[in-house]
């Protein structure tokens, strides 16, 4: 049970309520309220703070993380092995199945180090718990590969490897006896001859029961006859099953014949062990208490009584062992699961696995494995494809929810041809840029997969971010890259207030370089071609300067704040001789100014910089220039006359 978080805030005294709203992945916000009262925006004092919780889920376990890194490797192999192909084989699906276990199991393995590491019981504990967790998953997630990859018709053999795999106890009490001085009279010894026969264990079993000091007495004798005689069904084996099932009727037909005649009346742990042999029930009663669990004895008792029977029979088998051992009002979320796959109830063992699981790892692999092997089933609902892909878009919105495992989940997107784009596409454009290389990466991803809003709204944040920090280039340069026009305007504005307070440009090798990035917003054209005005004076093409800066005043690109600075930049050019400037030009230039007095008269727009303000001085510099600059214009043209 998780413990309650406290949060320290007053105005959760005040109101009754807490209001919520899911984020993603593992992210949840509440804030305090009354459902009673309408909510009015904009009223005083109506203003609440917000509370992100967040809570760690499995995956971010540094332990884990391999995990996450080493399943993705597998599954990308697993597409790319479908693109190359129509379809998969299933051999090749029961390897990457094989390889996702190794993962599995390989993280168990750093688990139990990790807790034996641990400083404190509680991190002990904790991390034991969640092997605990992995280890099951493993042995749902073989039970799944058994069930729906292998060959339904030899499908014991392959459980019964299951039951050797994660019931290691025979072979573990086995060691324990014969580490014993007297091997047979060790409590143990028909326990674990018992259980190296419950698991087909025939050559250890017989060579356990040589030690016995009877084995040389017609009885044991009898029964190594019986075991070396034992047929065993396998699915390589060139037998076919009905010629398999009358060998095994024979044989067994010589067991019961052998103990009706007496042949183990001297010894009742070999009468006990001839009679598992047979099958029988009592016999099985007697021995209930060697298996851990319902699915362990089921297995072996099928084993010699149906050893040939097939998958589809496998789920109603499993009800009377289950109820014999448990019960059903006592069904652990594990043998739901088990016995769901038992009857290929997809959709129970993917809810089953969903409600224990924190995340969707193990559902978003195994339905895709299940989905290319032809065995996810379609409901009236949802069909496969879609449920293949809202299991690995929810895996990949988990892993969007971390700092670092983000980029994973990309890749798993990339693979869910109907809903993949459009939550990579949400998904993205909502990650923290929390640096220019994070978004750097981010545009590279989304321009990969043709994905322009992802691209234009990251340049957007990121350039607002520079604008803030005071990197007016860097401004610029986003600006340009997301052709955001407002943006663009208050980057050119700030490297215009700059240049006021500096009397010189910031970034001037990315002002010239702009090109047709500079049609991004009118007034970044406005500072490339008043850049371009200060090269041309700067090189004394003052012919060029002049009409370029004629061309500024009367487009009317420029603020208005910023013509005292253009007519100021004038009158270098207007004391020229010859002059620089046309009399029409000149007349553009008073009209300007008259325009200019006039509305600084109204106070229609703010002055950011003193540079700005017309005063009287400035104003009767520039009308004297002005003047004889005309005056000298007249001459001119009354010469060439």
């Amino acid at each position: 049970m998780l413990e309650p978080i406290g949060i320290l805030d007053n105005s959760f005294i005040h109101n009754k309520d807490i209001g919520f709203s899911w984020g993603y992945g593992n992210n949840l916000v509440v804030f305090p309220t009354e459902f009673s009262k309408s909510i009015t925006m904009g009223m005083p004092g109506s203003r609440k703070n917000l509370f992100m919780i967040s809570w760690e889920r499995t995956l971010y376990n540094p332990f884990v993380r391999k995990l996450v890194n080493e399943s993705c490797g597998a599954f990308i192999a697993i597409q790319a092995r479908v693109g190359k192909e129509t379809q998969i084989s299933v051999s090749e699906l029961i390897q990457s199945s094989h390889q996702y276990r190794c993962i599995i199991n390989a993280c168990i393995e750093d688990l139990n180090q990790a807790a034996d590491l641990a400083e404190t019981n509680e991190a002990t504990q904790a991390i034991q718990e969640m092997s605990e967790i992995f280890y099951k998953a493993e042995l749902v997630w073989n039970l799944c590969e058994i069930m729906y990859l292998e060959n339904p018709l030899g499908i014991l053999p392959h459980l019964l490897e299951w039951v050797r795999i994660h019931f290691p106890n025979a072979l573990e009490e086995t060691g324990t006896v014969l580490a014993s001085p007297t091997p047979e009279f060790h409590e143990s010894f028909w326990k674990a001859l018992y259980g190296l026969v419950f698991q087909l264990r025939i050559d250890s079993a017989i060579k356990l029961l040589r030690i016995h000091s009877g084995f040389q007495t017609d009885a044991f004798q009898s029964a190594f006859e019986l075991l070396k005689k034992m047929p065993v069904f396998s699915v390589n084996s060139p037998v076919s099953a009905p010629e398999f099932t009358f060998r095994w009727n024979h044989w067994k037909e010589e067991c019961e014949a052998r103990i009706q005649a007496g042949d183990f009346f001297d010894s009742q742990d070999l009468q006990l062990l001839m009679e598992i042999l047979c099958g029988k029930e009592e016999a099985f009663e007697k021995v209930a208490d060697f298996f851990e669990t319902w699915y362990q004895r089921m297995i072996t008792q099928l084993t010699f009584t149906q050893p040939t029977i097939n998958a589809a029979s496998l789920g109603d088998q499993a009800d009377p062992f289950l109820a014999a051992f448990t019960g059903f009002d006592d069904l652990s979320s594990l043998d739901a699961t088990l016995l769901a796959v038992l009857r290929r109830d997809t959709r129970k063992v993917i809810g089953e696995m969903q409600g224990v699981l924190d995340n969707s790892w193990f559902t978003a692999h195994l339905a895709d494995l299940l989905y290319h092997a032809g065995a996810l089933q379609s409901f009236e609902d949802i069909n496969s494809l879609q449920l293949r892909e809202t299991l690995l878009r929810d895996y990949a919105i988990c892993l969007f929810s971390h700092q670092s495992l983000w980029s994973v989940g990309v890749l798993y997107l990339d693979h869910c041809p109907t809903v993949g784009s459009a939550t990579l596409e949400h998904l993205l454009t909502r990650l923290p840029c929390q640096s220019e290389l994070k978004a750097s990466k981010l545009i590279a991803l989304a321009e990969r997969r043709k994905l322009t809003s992802v691209v234009t709204s990251v340049c957007r944040v990121v350039g607002w971010h520079a604008l803030k920090n005071g990197r007016l280039g860097a401004a610029v340069a986003w600006a340009v890259r997301a052709q955001d026009a407002p943006l663009a305007t208050y980057a050119a504005d700030a490297v215009l207030e700059r240049y006021l307070q500096d009397s010189d440009f910031t970034s001037t090798d990315l002002l010239d370089s702009l090109g047709a990035g500079l049609l991004a917003s009118d007034r970044l054209a406005f500072l490339g071609k008043y850049r371009e005005f200060h090269r041309l004076y700067s090189a004394n093409d003052f012919h060029s300067a002049a009409n370029l800066l004629i061309s500024l005043i009367s487009s009317r690109i420029a603020p208005k704040y910023f013509w005292t600075v253009l007519l100021m930049d004038a009158l270098p050019l207007l004391e020229t001789n010859p002059p620089v400037f046309t009399s029409d030009q000149t007349y553009e230039l008073m009209q300007s100014l008259q325009e200019l007095t006039s509305s600084f008269q109204d106070d229609a727009e703010p002055i950011p910089h003193p540079n700005c303000q017309l005063n009287s001085d400035k104003t009767m510099l520039i009308t004297l220039a002005l003047s004889r600059n005309l005056a000298k214009c007249f001459v001119q043209q009354t010469g060439c006359d």
